[in-house]
């Protein structure tokens, strides 16, 4: 009998042959956001949490060490099975791990069971594969500081930036950039 990634390879393998996509890939980042509050009638401003790439050539084989990026990374098969519920165990395990990895968080609370996901997908017509993102809106009051997360904001890994400040910094890559607005566009319209 075989495992379970041979099933998925076998699987994927045959939907390749009938010229079927298949999504090898789903990443699924975070977009921490803080709420400035309400100053002389203007409306309130998000401010997200980003991170600066010090990884070389480990994405798209490319160097994009120094440009800015969401907390996250790829949900992989071991986050599928960590639970009897894998189905919606799996994001929040994903999460938990780069929130952790990455930033140096927690997450002091459990999501909500309605949490929002924005998605973002690329197609790559060489490979015959989709390559799924989403970015989840978490707000800060939900994230716990760590001794790890102080020293990454001290050394400047990971800093909170106002929406417009985007425009002015190097992001790395067009969907990164795209999910950030989405995320922001979905905090500015739909959160108290």
């Amino acid at each position: 009998m075989l495992d379970s990634t041979d099933r998925i390879l076998a699987e994927c393998k045959k939907n390749l042959e009938r010229g079927r996509a298949v999504a090898t890939g789903i990443g699924m980042f975070t977009v921490l956001v803080k709420m400035d509050e309400m100053v002389e009638r203007f409306p309130r401003s998000p401010q997200i949490l980003l991170r600066r790439r010090l990884e070389k050539y480990s994405l798209l084989g490319a160097d994009l060490s120094g440009k800015w990026e969401m907390i996250g990374g790829g949900v992989e098969l071991a986050h599928f099975q960590c639970s009897p519920a894998p189905y919606q165990v799996a994001i929040l395990a994903s999460l938990l791990q780069e929130l952790k990895e990455e930033a140096g968080l927690v997450l002091a609370t459990a999501l909500p069971k309605h949490s929002f996901l924005i998605p973002a997908w690329l197609f790559n017509e060489v490979k015959g594969v989709i390559d799924l993102a989403f970015v989840m809106p978490i707000p800060w009051k939900w994230v716990r500081e760590t001794d790890e997360s102080r020293r990454k904001f001290q050394s400047g890994e990971i800093r909170f930036f106002h929406s417009k400040e985007l425009s002015k910094i190097e992001i790395v890559s067009p969907r990164t950039s795209f999910l950030i607005k989405e995320a922001i566009d979905y905090v500015s319209h739909y959160w108290p």
